[in-house]
């Protein structure tokens, strides 16, 4: 049954093209709305000041969309909604909610597709073809069976991640905020268990939101607690690691190497030592 708002039409603004299949949900819920999208109805900056519900991933600085006397309510297509804790926007009254749980497969897919990537040395054979360079080495090649995953946050994206390990015999440990056990994690660990989880683990991966708690939570303190056979994966938030630390440590070998989806800058600057590094892989944003 459609909710009925009288003779006033619900506005409901996207930050990109309204597929059918959502048009549809919305139409389910909501009598008669107007779906209004960025270029065919106006631009998005002018389109905040008419709209009642804004929905995706808005380039606009909350502190601008603070300014719309008709928003009510941004569904941001996330999980993170750190960008949106600013003094402007958490004063405006407008309703905040994310997307919490709905990409956790798909972010541990990316996150497995890393760690298999970097136990398997593909980096490595993907540079080699571009020189075409055959280079057979075993050593680069590290067995799951039997390894253990560091899981940074046991959210839905980590115990998905968990889930994932636990398919190719790993053992999987982590820290969560609420250490409540679970079937998919050998061990779950309090925060103040982090620097024995980084100590125990082959596989690193970081899912933690970002807080104030979790800002620069890795600096090259913790870093040097990793096995120099160890890998580091990050699809949480960019802000969590302190990135010249990272670098630090990869570049000295505190650890074998990293697949990075998230970083304190985005874009990536063209600068960044990261980009040279043999040992990193590197992916947009895209988890």
């Amino acid at each position: 049954m459609s909710a009925d708002y009288g003779n006033a039409r619900l506005k409901i603004l996207t930050t990109r093209t309204w597929q059918q299949w959502r048009k549809d949900a919305i139409r389910k819920v909501v009598q008669n709305p107007v779906l209004l999208e960025p270029e065919t109805d106006g631009k998005l900056e002018d389109l905040i000041f008419e709209a009642d519900i804004l929905f995706g991933s808005p380039s606009i600085p909350p502190a601008v969309l603070a300014q719309s006397e008709t928003l009510k309510l941004v569904h941001v297509g996330s999980t993170g909604v750190d960008r949106y804790m600013v003094p402007e926007f958490q004063q405006s009254g407008i309703i905040l909610v994310n997307s919490r749980g709905v990409h956790g497969p798909t972010v541990a897919d990316h996150a497995m597709a890393m760690l298999l990537a970097l136990s398997r040395g593909l980096h490595e054979a993907w540079d080699n073809r571009r020189h075409r360079k055959w280079d057979a080495k075993a050593e680069s090649v590290v067995n799951l069976p039997g390894k253990t995953a560091g899981l940074l946050g046991l959210g839905a994206i980590g115990l998905e991640v968990a889930a994932r390990c636990k398919a190719f015999g790993m053992r999987a440990i982590g820290t969560r905020r609420n250490p409540q056990q679970s079937e998919l994690v050998d061990r779950v660990l309090p925060p103040s268990g982090l620097n024995q989880v980084l100590s125990e683990s082959d596989f690193v991966v970081c899912s933690l939101p970002l807080t104030r708690e979790t800002h620069h939570l890795l600096t090259i303190s913790e870093f040097s607690l990793m096995k120099p056979s160890a890998f580091f994966i990050n699809v949480g938030r960019g802000a969590v690691v302190k990135e010249e630390d990272l670098i630090v440590a990869l570049s000295k070998g505190m650890f074998k190497g990293a697949g990075l989806d998230v970083f304190e800058e985005e874009p990536l600057p063209a600068e960044s030592p990261l980009w040279d590094m043999p040992n990193v892989i590197i992916t947009p944003h895209s988890a």
